[in-house]
């Protein structure tokens, strides 16, 4: 063991002085001309031991770790004067100073990098070699949840639009003009008057018939006048579409008008760095909640009543108050979610954007409130603004009769609804179905309103699907792509659908749609809203695929696969059980929920068959051209038209033949492996290619080709060239044989008249010990390692010696199952001796040693 020396260190001071300030001390890392200038002095030393000589300066002042053989030196040592030791210091400072270790002087330089690449978990764009295997799992299982954790959050949502209270709420802030529209629109729909609203007045003209006009006379009118009321009670009117259309526009207009947006609404913003996630971690937990910065946070359903009270919060909670509203008409009202979730793929738009780990420079100013129907700005149609602009200056300087004329309706009715804000809301129809909402904004509401300027999606993530009583169909409701707010027709669900820039930019995407029905069940939604309902369409690699899982059999094989849809499987906690079943369930399921399949054949622009690829995949018509190896034309046949293909001087005629007229031809090798022969003097149909399979076969057909120089070819013949194989009778009981000394029985009409096949094992051992004349069977060919090896099964003897054959091979296999059971019970004795012989020594072993442990 190497002798112990103890560091020197400073003086200590004495008692009662204050504790002076240290200076820091600058020393300079010895270079390596100084580390050899040091080993040479070492060496030239005459000394026995160098440490003597060496200056306490070339030692560091470094506290060590006090040990017990080091505190029993110190006892020994204690009268030695040259070394001074430090007052021991409190219990606190030593456990700190045993706990943080040795402590380095002099300077101490740390840098700190900041990576932006580090992500959550991992960061397969990092990496040559692509994500791993854990890595891929980590992001399915984190899609997965959060998919789970956005179903729910939505399911409560939808819940808290059908709280009482809330509708309650909404219905009272509802003005006098917006129960007039309701009232109206329960008449047309066939229901009685609500009991709460206000019946619609007639207008004074309608009352009374001018006099000494010519349609005072009302008998004497051709159809029936207006005071003339309808003859049929309680039944809806629909000779201007469904009357639910006209309601939903007034509501979503009031709407847009009524709600603020003040806050961010849900949004995806893709995997982060781990810093950042922290950081925003910590920011939620110490309740530093800033609204430009996270999405809105409601404090339960509490808050949620206050949102509807204020009339304020997210865009996402704007259309969830809308959905509570038009519940509580009484409309069957969806509450419609696509949701956004992180995705399992590894694209540039699955991670966060490099502005977004940066927390505190993206709320640096505070969004500013901004009514909803400013959030049209956000829309990818930047059309439908600039109508809306120009026609509601244009109603502003000519008044209500020229923004009649403008519509290009003369005898249009429109309706003025003044809500609480002072919004003008104008209502008129072109034709029987289309419905066009006008906002007039007043100088009030123009002041308050504000360009926004958070991160909401261009497109809608909420919206509504209204279910009308009458027809029970679906319509969709958005505040904020349509300019019509209401989807009537396919053209207007494309809206709905994110693409573009803006959606990628976003991190945007249509994966999985679910409406949310008030009675708590909810549906996948997503196929209403693909184009064309094209699956996948724009799911595809962001909506977690159907998988095929293998089914194994009894011998470990696959048996089959089955698809196993996840998302399906988590729906059925929210599906609406059978019995709970509506007309509206099936009538969306059979026809706008029907996943259309996509169309791989290409018709010819003329919408004829007229393309090469086309007769290539025809069943009736085919060229010469498309024709396999083993396809013949019958000879003599005309064609029913010629094709030209190529133009100018290039063209070219092609007989077309009709597909009825094409034969399979076969060689006479192949005709013979299923019992035909090709009949005498017949000419091959076709002459094609030797197909060479086995490695003699192809020697001879490579030296055919450098005898001939050329390719040598063999003549196919079609099955009305060919007729069965019956072979001659046996003589004498004595069987036929070919070269091999075998029989060829690939069909049964191929054994001799007088033979019998025995195909059973072991014949051959039999025969040959009763001598019997036979030939082994062959029922085939096995093509393996470029050889034709024979299929054989049993054996053909003559009829007469059958029954001797099969007896014999009667008692051999009774022979042979009596040996076999022998060997079984022969098995068995000994694994019994072996046990009971195990539980003698057992038995002997306790007797001795008493019970062990």
């Amino acid at each position: 063991m190497p002798p112990f020396v103890s560091r020197k260190r400073s003086r200590s001071s004495p008692p009662g002085t204050p504790p002076q300030k240290k200076p820091l001390r600058h020393e300079t890392k010895p270079s390596l001309q100084d580390n050899k200038k040091f080993l040479n002095e070492l060496d030239d030393s005459s000394s026995d031991t160098s440490l003597s000589d060496i200056s306490s300066a070339e030692f560091e002042d470094v506290q060590l770790e006090p040990s017990s053989k080091r505190r029993k030196l110190n006892k020994d040592d204690q009268d030695d004067d040259d070394i001074d030791w430090e007052d021991v210091m409190a219990g606190e400072e030593v456990s700190g100073l045993l706990r943080n270790g040795p402590v380095a002087t002099g300077d101490l330089e740390i840098t700190f990098n900041k990576d932006d690449s580090l992500r959550t978990f991992s960061n397969a764009l990092d990496k040559k070699k692509g994500p791993s295997k854990i890595e891929r799992q980590i992001r399915v299982a984190t899609h997965c949840m959060h998919v789970q954790f956005l179903l729910f959050h939505n399911f409560t949502r939808s819940r808290y639009a059908c709280d009482a209270e809330v509708h309650k709420i909404l219905l009272s802030q509802l003005s006098p003009a917006m129960n007039k529209e309701y009232a109206t629109w329960r008449l047309a729909s066939g229901m009685p008057p609500d009991p709460s609203g206000e019946p619609p007045q007639k207008s004074p003209k309608n009352e009374t018939a001018i006099p000494n006009s010519k349609h005072s006379d009302i008998r004497g009118q051709r159809d029936w006048g207006k005071p003339a009321d309808r003859q049929e009670k309680g039944a809806a009117n629909l000779s201007r579409a469904d009357p639910l259309i006209r309601l939903l526009k007034v509501l979503a207009a009031y709407w847009r008008k009524r709600f603020t947006v003040t806050a961010p609404s849900l949004r995806k913003q893709g995997y982060k760095p781990l810093a950042v996630i922290e950081t925003e971690t910590a920011c939620l937990k110490k309740d530093s909640f800033k609204r430009n910065q996270h999405s809105e946070y409601l404090n339960g359903l509490e808050g949620f009543r206050k949102c509807a009270r204020k009339c304020t919060g997210s865009r996402d909670v704007g259309v969830q108050l809308f959905v509570a509203l038009i519940r509580a008409l009484g409309i069957e009202t969806r509450l419609v979610a696509s949701l956004q979730p992180l995705g399992f793929g590894w694209g540039k738009y699955e991670e966060a954007p490099l502005g977004a780990s940066n927390p505190e420079a993206q709320a640096r100013d505070e969004e500013e409130p901004i009514s909803t129907s400013n959030i049209e700005d956000l829309s990818t149609d930047g059309e439908n603004e600039r109508d809306r602009g120009a026609s509601t200056k244009k109603g502003r300087k000519n008044g209500r009769k020229s923004d009649k004329a403008s519509r290009g309706t003369k005898n249009a009715p429109a309706v003025d609804l003044k809500t609480s804000k002072q919004d003008i809301i104008s209502i008129s129809s072109s034709s029987e179905d289309d419905y066009e909402v006008t906002i007039e904004d007043t100088p009030n509401s123009q002041n308050k309103t504000k360009k926004l300027r958070n991160r909401d999606p261009p497109f809608p993530t909420y919206w509504a699907e209204a279910i009308s009583p009458i027809t029970n169909e679906v319509y969709p409701v958005d505040l904020l792509n349509l300019k019509t707010a209401v989807a009537t027709n396919p053209d207007h669900l494309a809206a709905f659908e994110p693409k573009g820039a803006k959606a990628d930019r976003a991190r945007q995407v249509i994966a999985y749609v679910v409406a949310y029905s008030p009675d708590g069940t909810a549906k996948d939604v997503t196929t209403r809203y693909l184009k064309g309902h094209v699956w996948p369409g724009r799911t595809k690699k962001v909506r977690y695929p159907v998988e095929k899982v293998p089914v194994l059999g009894r011998s470990g094989r696959v048996k089959k696969y089955e698809e196993f849809d996840w998302f399906g499987f988590i729906m059925r906690s929210y599906t609406r059980p059978d019995g709970m079943r509506t007309a509206v369930d099936d009538i969306e399921e059979a026809k706008e929920l029907v996943k259309a399949v996509r169309s791989t054949k290409k018709q010819a622009k003329n919408g004829s068959e007229e393309t090469l690829q086309s007769y290539k995949k025809s069943d009736k018509f085919v060229l010469e051209r498309f024709l396999r190896r083993e396809e013949a034309i019958v000879p003599g046949v005309l064609p029913v038209k010629t094709f030209t293909t190529g133009k100018g001087d290039k063209a070219k005629e092609e007989p077309v033949f009709r597909r009825a007229d094409v034969r399979i031809c076969r060689t006479g090798e192949s005709w013979h492996k299923e019992g035909r022969q090709v009949k005498a003097g017949e000419l091959p149909m076709k002459m094609a290619p030797v197909r060479a399979v086995t490695l003699t076969r192809k020697r001879e057909v490579e030296e055919a080709e450098r005898d001939g120089g050329e390719k040598l070819k063999q003549g196919l013949y079609a099955l009305s060239q060919t007729e069965w194989i019956i072979p001659p009778p046996i003589v004498n009981g004595v069987i036929p044989k070919n070269a091999f000394g075998n029989i060829d029985c690939f069909v049964p009409s191929m054994v001799p008249k007088g033979a019998a096949h025995v195909p059973l094992k072991g014949t051959v051992r039999i025969c040959k010990r009763l001598d019997v004349d036979f030939a082994e069977a062959v029922i085939g060919f096995e093509f393996g390692n470029q050889r034709a090896v024979p299929v054989i099964s049993g054996v053909v003897v003559a009829a007469e010696n059958e029954d001797r054959v099969l007896d014999e091979w009667e008692k051999d296999e009774e022979a042979r199952r009596v040996k076999e059971e022998g060997k079984r019970e022969k098995m068995a004795l000994s694994m019994w001796r072996k046990m009971l012989t195990g539980l003698r020594i057992i038995e002997r072993v306790r007797d001795e040693y008493g019970e062990v442990g």
